[in-house]
């Protein structure tokens, strides 16, 4: 490939996700007719991903981790391939839509104080994904941990919310509603998710790369705050859209019963906030969870459902998880 016709370095990182994978670098491929360079980086996979890549897309260029080596990690090994002006961060579970690409390197290239640009991520019935926020706090944890953000995660509701004044929501809430309800615009935000974002590879010589603390989830939040700490600024476009099947390239855990994400949560408090907030967030945590637990062991008992088991044997982990983390705070 002549680098000079490169327009964006993609970055996907891939774990056991072959047939969403396939799907992603199809719609990548034909995207426009860009010329990009796609990097992939298999985190051990055994379900012949590495394979079908070489075979099905010769031109991508390969990484064969023989471990699973994180999300943060596996994207550093992309970026250090990339030779492009722009690097984006793709999921392995992601569809790209047609000027999704020309969208974000249009603004990118229209503004130069602009470090990352996202786009807006579809579910695949069409409705918005949540992808922006603010740095999750105690309230924002509660809120998550009591359920609150499901009840405002649908178009309608989000809708009807913004139409009531600022001041009544909360900056919380607010914050979450804004970008999914304007018009077209670009958006100004303190972090996107990576599932889609797009990089100014000028930024990242500066700032420097993920940090490989957090082996999966946060570590994209993370990376925002850094950026604009460094006086760097993000965009919304929602202008720009892709599907993404949200929970394919993380083997479908759910996330609020996922060792892993507390692991990067409390990585993120201890890393952001003071010794104060993380305890008072371990103690929300600690609280909200054993409520869950306790809510699940009593289905466990007179229901047959055997989600009602798995959620208690996986939440007794999490709750280990908040107690681990104290200690090395």
């Amino acid at each position: 490939m002549d680098i000079n016709l490169v327009d964006v370095s993609i970055v996907i990182v891939n774990y056991n996700t072959a047939a969403l994978l396939r799907n992603c670098l199809t719609s990548v491929t034909q995207t426009e007719g860009r010329v990009c360079q796609v990097i992939v980086v298999d985190n051990g996979s055994a379900d012949g991903s590495p394979d079908m890549v070489e075979r099905e897309f010769p031109g991508v260029c390969l990484v064969r981790n023989r471990l699973n080596s994180g999300f943060a990690k596996a994207n550093n090994q992309g970026i250090r391939l990339a030779k492009s002006k722009y690097i984006l961060l793709l999921n392995s579970d992601t569809i790209v839509r047609p000027g999704a690409l020309g969208i974000m390197t249009g603004f990118l290239d229209s503004d130069a104080a602009a470090a990352g640009a996202g786009c807006r991520l579809l579910n695949e019935d069409g409705t918005i994904q949540a992808s922006i926020s603010d740095r999750p706090g105690p309230v924002f944890l509660f809120f998550r941990l009591l359920g609150v953000s499901r009840l405002i995660s649908g178009d309608l509701p989000r809708h009807w919310l913004a139409r009531m004044p600022a001041f009544l929501l909360g900056k919380t809430v607010h914050a979450y509603l804004t970008p999914y309800v304007g018009g077209s615009s670009p958006i100004e935000v303190e972090s996107m998710s990576a599932a889609c974002l797009m990089l100014r590879k000028q930024a990242v010589e500066e700032v420097g790369l993920l940090d490989e603390g957090f082996f999966m989830y946060l570590e994209d939040m993370d990376y925002c705050i850094r950026l604009k700490q460094a006086g760097w600024k993000l965009y919304y476009l929602p202008a720009a859209a892709i599907v993404h099947l949200g929970g394919g390239s993380s083997g479908g855990r759910m996330r609020n019963y996922s060792v892993e994400s507390y692991r990067a949560l409390f990585y993120f408090y201890r890393k952001h906030y003071s010794r104060a907030t993380v305890v008072a967030a371990r103690t929300i945590a600690v609280m909200m969870l054993c409520l869950r637990w306790f809510w699940n062991w009593i289905g466990s008992i007179f229901s047959k459902k055997p989600t009602y088991r798995q959620n208690a044997i996986d939440l007794r982990q999490v709750i280990r998880v908040c107690f681990d983390s104290a200690e090395r705070i």
